[in-house]
This record gives C-alpha cells, structure tokens and sequence, in this order.
C-alpha cells in the first residue's frame, strides 16, 4: 500500500511539472516578443499618463491599463530588464493612485533616470 501511495505521488508530481509551461518554470533575462509589446505598451501608458494637463482620473486611468498589461508578462530573471520593469511597475501603480492637485514633475523627472526597458528589448 505505502508503495503504491508513492508511485501515485511521484506521478502525480511528474505530470504536475510537465504540465506548466517552460516559460514559468525557468524565468529569463528577457521577455518573448509577445511580452515585449505589452511592456511597450505599458511604458506607452506610463508616458501618456505623465504627460502634462491630464486630469487625475485620466491618470489613474492610464495606470491601471498600464498594469494591467504588466500583470500577463511571464516572469523575468535577475537583471537591468527586471529593474527597468521594477521601476516601471511602481511609476504606474503611482499613476494608478493619482489625486487631483498632485504635482508631478518630480515624477517626471525620476523616470528620466530611471533604467531604460531597452534592456528588455528581444534580441
């Protein structure tokens, strides 16, 4: 009985692993070209959502459609995409929090420093 309760676990276990996509279990340094475009797309929203005279809900808007596009990427490895892409995620969920009043220039700024999301541009 106790091997026969192995052979089922060690067979359930092998299934289980074969079953997920190779993507998920083995993040790399860079994002297929699928990937690529939504992080395009994300950084696009970013830049629209930061441009001047929106008005906030177009802000949070633009930041929630942002992450949206961010949260269907498969996982990425260590590395300058997923800092860029690190950054990218808290500038949009910043935009996606957004007040009226708020000032943000100094927003702008950052994300003029911050890492390029070229690093994760496919080869």
């Amino acid at each position: 009985m106790r091997r026969l309760a192995l052979i089922v676990m060690a067979a359930i276990a092998v299934t289980a692993a074969g079953s997920a996509p190779a993507a998920a279990r083995t993040p790399g340094a860079r994002p297929d070209h699928a990937d690529w475009q939504k992080i395009e797309a994300a950084a696009r929203f970013r830049r629209i959502g930061l441009a001047p005279h929106r008005t906030a809900h177009f802000r949070a808007y633009a930041g929630s459609l942002g992450l949206s596009e961010l949260e269907t990427i498969q996982p990425i490895g260590p590395g300058r995409c997923r800092r860029a892409l690190t950054y990218l995620y808290g500038n949009l969920l910043d935009l996606q929090d957004a007040q009226p009043g708020e000032n943000w220039t100094p927003l702008r700024r950052l994300v003029a420093r911050e890492p390029s999301i070229r690093a994760c541009a496919p080869r």
